[in-house]
């Protein structure tokens, strides 16, 4: 073989390592950032900060809770508001997981534990395998499709 072409294919090898590298990165800041905006989603429904969760949510989001509830964004803002709530909640951070589908769709995959109650209800503890759906739109993410199934 010719002394170029190693030497091209070295240089390649190298540049596919750098890029796999950076791809690497890529994906543990999404990771990140979307776990940043889950867990805020989780304080401001803790909160009943409606507001908070207003730009957070899609206009056509839906979410799919683990006793088979089911809620478009005004339904789900209107719980909050009215009688839903988080008394508390924790993510457990080992086995989060993103799945990058588009440059614009992405699925946050994780395990939370919380104590909830809706109206009189006496306050029930989950723990729950979530996968969130994350579109970007205009520049950044919002929660698309929420989905949980109870673990225990």
């Amino acid at each position: 073989m010719n002394r170029r072409w190693l030497m091209a294919a070295a240089g390649a090898a190298a540049l596919g390592g750098l890029s796999a590298h950076a791809a690497a990165q890529d994906a543990v800041r999404l990771r990140e950032e979307l776990l940043k905006l889950e867990t805020q989603s989780w304080q401001d429904t803790k909160d009943r900060n409606v507001a908070g969760l207003q730009p957070y949510l899609a206009d056509e989001a839906f979410l799919i809770f683990y006793d088979g509830s089911r809620l478009d964004k005004e339904g789900f803002l209107k719980a909050v508001a009215r009688d839903f709530t988080i008394q508390s909640f924790a993510i457990a951070p080992e086995g989060t997981t993103v799945v990058r589908v588009t440059e614009d769709v992405a699925m946050l995959l994780y395990r939370v534990t919380y104590t909830s109650a809706s109206g009189n209800a006496k306050p029930e503890t989950a723990t729950v395998a979530s996968s969130n759906t994350y579109v970007r739109r205009g520049g950044r993410w919002v929660s698309m499709l929420y989905q949980e199934t109870r673990i225990k």
